[in-house]
Parts: C-alpha cells; structure tokens; sequence
C-alpha cells in the first residue's frame, strides 16, 4: 500500500487563479472552463449492516476513472436505522496515493469508530489525485499513477465538495456539521479543503499527510518513482501562485476556526512494522515528518492552534498508525463537531 496522499470556482473558498490559456503550460492542455457539476447514483452496495458502498458517474471527474465511476464507502453510525429522527454529523475521510475508499476493511474502521455518532465518509480520490481541480491534461494524455488523462482534465475538489456534500446533506439525517481527515496524500487534502472553503469543516485531522508541497517538491515523487505530473497545479515555476494557492503551508492563516490535527512517526521502525513496511515505507515519512513540522510552524507564526501528535517511531503506509491516529482524534473532532 503506497500513500501519499482547487476548485477553480467553488461556491466558498479562497479565491483560485482563472482558468488559463492553453499558452501558460508548454506540458499540458490547460483547462479554460470552470469544471462541470452533476452527479448521477448508478448503484449501491450494501457490505454491512453499517456500510454501504456507492456508485456515482460525476460530471466534475468525467471520465478519469476507465469504467467512468467513482465510488464512495459510507459507514453509518451505530445506531442509525434505529434512530429515525436523529441527525449525525459528517467524517469525510481522504485515501493516500493508489489506494481507494476500499484500503481500510470496513470492518476495522467501524471497531475504531465504536459509538461514536458520526456518518464516516470515503470517496474515491483517483491514484494520485491530489484532491484539486487538475490545471490541465499532460500532452501525452496520460500519466504514471493515474494512467489515461482525459480531457477537461479531472476536477477532484469539485467532485468533493460541490457533488458529494450537498448529495451527502440531502441523502442522510445530517446536522450540516463536518470534520475531514485524511491519509498521506489524503492528509494534504484534508488541510487544503478547510483552508480552501472556509466554514465548510468544524474539524480537520492529517495522519501522516503530505501537507506541505515544498517539501515533497521535488524530492518526494523521486522517491517514490512518480514522475511530479506539472498538470495537477500547473508547472511549479511558471504556476507558482496556483501552488500557493493549494499548499496548506501557505493557507495556513486560512485554518483559523477550525479544530485541527497533525500526526505523524518519525521514519524509524516502530511496533506496527515488519522489515519490508519499514524500509519501504521509511523515507516517505520522514518527509511526510518534516511536511507535518513545516505546517505546524506556519500556523504557529498565525497564531492558529493545532493539536500535534508525533508518535516516535513508525514508518509510512501501516494502517495500524492510521486507526491509532484516528482514534485519538475522534474526541477532538467530537467535541468540535458537536459545539453550536
């Protein structure tokens, strides 16, 4: 399991560069419209009495995954069916790079999340998605993790927080409070979403994410063998203010009101690892470490409060960190969610 972990126009946010011409990019066919909305339910699984996994064709994605779906694994409260005038606050939870709403058994999320009175959410990211509207499509109409491209290119926070929340609010007893959490490239999202439309989350937590882009640039994608796709956020150079615009580092005086949490290991072996998570994964978080530390400085500097958690000793991608991290957030994300 490898994780790491922009609306061009969203009806909150930070205010995101227009769409460009196709002359800004010499390695992309540059959006120039905003991203469509609509989303279509083509099915429902039922896993458990609790989980269900859903099935949706969305006009922001389009046609980004190869059979045109994206899905999305809702973990309903405990005591849901049972409970028919009860409203639940929403936990939108970000997969890591070339994982899926399906990484976590739905069996353990539930035992991590007991009682706690919240609808769990996991929607589909794309491989390496990097939850932002993509600046453009490669040349090449394809890239290493995501493999095809089309074009518009695919527009993930669109599809996150234009398509599904207001889908969520309308489908579920929802009290229209929200927390959002999130795994190495899903722990980037997690920040960049509240900082990006504010008011949206009561609550935001990164479990080892890639929360600063500067970091990770260049160095990270070298490590992991991905070749740093320039049509996510455009080139780094020539698009410099749309990766600022992204960056949560940079955003970080945009998280101020909203109850946040940062966990990460240190890269060395710890308890949940055996020799091949801890060599393989060992490198990612120790920059995913020094990403968390950055972040956690930038929000010093604004005076933004933030809970930390840097365990010791652990490496990257064992889920068994994540639960942990998951665990000691909840009461955080709880009380948040529950305030009025």
């Amino acid at each position: 399991m490898l994780m790491l972990a922009s609306a061009l126009v969203l009806f909150v946010g930070v205010a995101a560069p227009s769409p460009a011409s196709a002359a800004d990019s010499p390695f992309c066919v540059v959006r120039t419209a905003e991203p469509e909305v609509g989303l279509t339910l083509v099915s429902v699984e039922r896993i458990d009495a609790r989980t269900r996994m859903y099935a949706f064709r969305s006009k922001a994605v389009g046609d980004a995954r190869s059979d045109g779906l994206v899905r999305v694994r809702v973990i309903l409260p405990a005591d849901y069916d049972r409970s028919a005038g009860k409203r639940y606050p929403v936990m939108m939870h970000l997969h890591g790079t070339n994982d899926s709403p399906t990484t976590f058994p739905a069996g353990e999320v539930e035992q991590v999340l007991g009682d706690n009175d919240v609808i769990f959410v996991e929607p589909d990211g794309g491989p390496a998605g990097f939850y932002a509207d993509w600046y453009g499509t490669p040349v090449t109409g394809r890239d290493l993790f995501n493999g095809p491209v089309p074009f518009p290119p695919p527009a993930w926070e669109t599809f996150h927080i234009r398509e599904l929340l207001p889908w969520l609010d309308k489908t579920f007893r929802t009290t229209g409070r929200r927390a959002i959490t999130g795994t190495s490239m899903g722990g980037f999202g997690a920040m960049a979403y509240p900082a990006r439309n504010p008011g949206v989350f009561a609550a935001a937590g990164s479990f080892s994410g890639a929360v600063d882009l500067d970091t990770l640039y260049p160095i990270g994608p070298a490590l992991i063998t991905l070749a740093w796709d320039p049509c996510i956020f455009g080139d780094r150079t020539l698009q410099a203010e749309n990766w600022k615009a992204h960056n949560p580092v940079d955003l970080a005086a945009e998280l101020r009101g909203v109850s946040l949490f940062v966990a990460s290991g240190n890269g060395l072996p710890g308890r949940y690892d055996d020799p091949v998570s801890a060599i393989a994964g060992a490198p990612m978080e120790i920059l995913v470490r020094q990403s968390a530390e950055n972040l956690v400085a930038a929000l010093d500097r604004n005076q933004v409060p933030v809970t930390t958690w840097f365990y010791g000793n652990g490496a990257h991608g064992t889920r068994f960190y994540i639960y942990d991290d998951l665990r000691r957030f909840l009461p955080q994300a709880m009380s948040a969610l529950n305030r009025r």
